[in-house]
């Protein structure tokens, strides 16, 4: 399962880090690459033996994520290179370990490991390699070795420590593990490596409380690129409350230090803790400890999702006024103004929509929001042409492909097109819960099928906050499977599922619970599970 937690980490990050530009990440190579591949083409072309040339384009084509044909050019290189050209050689075969790591060829990475090591074994390059090897396939003995032997040239070599932390970690001896990783810190206090080092050691140990403390000094003390935030997220998804408890601390030493009180809210935001998420975003906008657009907009989500939409729409609209490009904000006030008073205020809601299309014509969440808006209202076939754009803008949004299958199938009577994209969906990525994959299935009639897919998702993820039961709760309420529903909708509560929107009114297709209000025990479980929707 992926969290969506990629656009909360870029938030963050704006309050916490300097923004770096994403130039290097284009998908298509940039006029300077074509320029300098062209040269090499050309040159080898006429000189197809030339084997500095050859290793030259073999880096370059690793650099540009094109392996096969970098080690094509390397396998030349070595054919081609004499004895004497030992330096060339060494660089040859450790790039192509590397290059045999990325393919998770590990038999003939580590021949080539090996064969460095002939032509130049004190070289810490190939020392570190092998430290990684013998590491990683869990040969603790030949690991600390190898990096012994590196500290000894190198006695400040904070990545030998590291290791030998690790090394110590995986053996049980946690006091020589901290030392390791603590003397790094020590010689290195302002570097972020050693306390991201640190922690990932202390995780081995089973310290994820003093994990996340780490965590947190690191995300306050360095410029670490918010890699301390990444790594806390990723914590919390096994170890949520240790991850609370530590940030819990920070906000009770540094009751002014916002980031602190937005990295919890976002983490609680992340797993539906709506209630949680509210009471840290309201102290940071009372207090004014930070003002970002994504604050308003989480604090509007949280009170909506709570049932509190007038407060909802004074949020969403602070969060318009902050950043008032974003089609995003629009989107949320336009939810919220379609609910508020008696609700069915679909004229102002849609004029709300209009506006983010003015913003962005081409995206994806707009477009499927309003043709959502037309759907309630039944205007279906005005909608089918907004999801088909949706669709063309974000090929692969596993709900836009689902809303564009129901609405043939369920009401513009088009079975091939909606089979079509049923089976669209199930290309997508199976281990993301938002794939839908097994509502898809079930739709094709292959509800066995749909019924592992969502049984393993439970099994393989962690279910704070209740979410994969929610879905799982939807799956059977699509199925017709109300008394499975039930079951699955007691352990999403259970979870500390926050959203009493979405437990109580979302009908949007394709995942909701609707089917299940009917049921006698839905009300006693909503009732019992109050908790869950207050702001705590």
């Amino acid at each position: 399962m992926k969290f969506r937690k990629s656009l909360i980490l870029a938030l963050l990050l704006m309050a916490s880090v300097a923004c770096f530009t994403a130039m290097a990440q284009q998908q298509e190579p940039d006029k300077i690459t074509q320029a300098v591949m062209k040269v090499y083409n050309d040159h080898i072309a006429k000189n197809p033996d030339d084997y500095n040339a050859l290793f030259m384009r073999a880096n370059q084509l690793y650099y540009n994520n094109d392996y096969d044909a970098a080690i094509a050019d390397v396998n030349r290189t070595i054919e081609l290179a004499p004895a004497k050209e030992s330096e060339l050689l060494y660089d040859a075969y450790l790039l192509r370990a590397r290059l045999h790591d990325i393919k998770g060829n590990l038999a003939d990475e580590i021949k080539d490991i090996e064969k460095a090591g002939t032509i130049n074994p004190t070289n810490l390059t190939w020392v570190d390699m092998k430290g990684r090897w013998a590491y990683q396939a869990g040969n603790y003995e030949v690991a600390k070795k190898q990096y012994e032997s590196i500290l000894q040239q190198q006695p400040r070599n904070y990545d030998a420590m590291f290791f030998l932390g690790c090394v110590a970690a995986k053996e049980g001896k946690s006091e020589d593990a901290m030392k390791w990783v603590n003397n790094a810190m020590t010689l290195y206090p302002a570097e972020p490596k050693v306390y991201l080092n640190r922690a990932y050691v202390q995780e081995l140990l089973g310290k994820y409380r003093d994990a996340s403390d780490t965590y947190l000094i690191a995300m306050s003390a360095t410029n670490d690129n918010g890699a301390s935030i990444n790594r806390l997220f990723d914590l919390s998804r096994e170890h949520y409350d240790d991850v609370m408890a530590s940030l819990r601390s920070a906000t009770d030493d540094n009751p002014r230090t916002g980031i602190f009180y937005r990295v919890r809210s976002a983490i609680a935001l992340n797993y539906k803790h709506y209630g949680q998420a509210l009471r840290d975003l309201k102290t940071i906008t009372d207090n004014n400890l930070m003002e970002y657009s994504t604050i308003y907009n989480d604090e509007a989500t949280c009170l909506y999702q709570l049932g509190d939409y007038d407060q909802a729409y004074n949020y969403a609209n602070k969060g318009i006024a902050a950043d008032p490009t974003s089609p995003d904000p629009y989107i949320l006030r336009s939810k919220i103004e379609l609910r508020q008073g008696k609700g069915g205020n679909y004229s102002t809601a849609m004029k709300t929509l209009d506006q983010a299309l003015v913003l962005n014509e081409n995206y994806a969440p707009t477009l499927l929001a309003k043709a959502r808006m037309l759907i309630a209202q039944k205007k279906y076939k005005d909608a089918l042409p907004l999801v088909t754009k949706a669709i063309n803008a974000s090929p692969n949004s596993a709900d836009a492909l689902m809303l564009r299958a129901w609405l043939n199938k369920k009401h513009l009577k088009n079975a091939a097109a909606a089979k079509a994209d049923f089976e669209k969906v199930l290309t997508l990525d199976p281990d993301d819960i938002e794939s839908l994959r097994g509502f898809a299935l079930h739709e094709l009639g292959r509800d066995d099928e749909a019924n592992e897919w969502i049984n393993k998702m439970i099994q393989d993820y962690p279910a704070i906050g209740g979410e994969t039961y929610y879905y799982a709760a939807a799956l059977q309420a699509a199925m017709g499977n109300k008394a499975q529903g039930i079951k699955y909708l007691e352990s999403c509560l259970a979870n500390g599922y926050g959203g009493l929107y979405d437990i109580k009114l979302n009908d949007d297709p394709y995942v909701n619970i609707a089917p299940l209000r009917s049921e006698p025990a839905f009300n006693t479980l909503l009732n019992n599970s109050q908790l869950n929707f207050q702001e705590r």
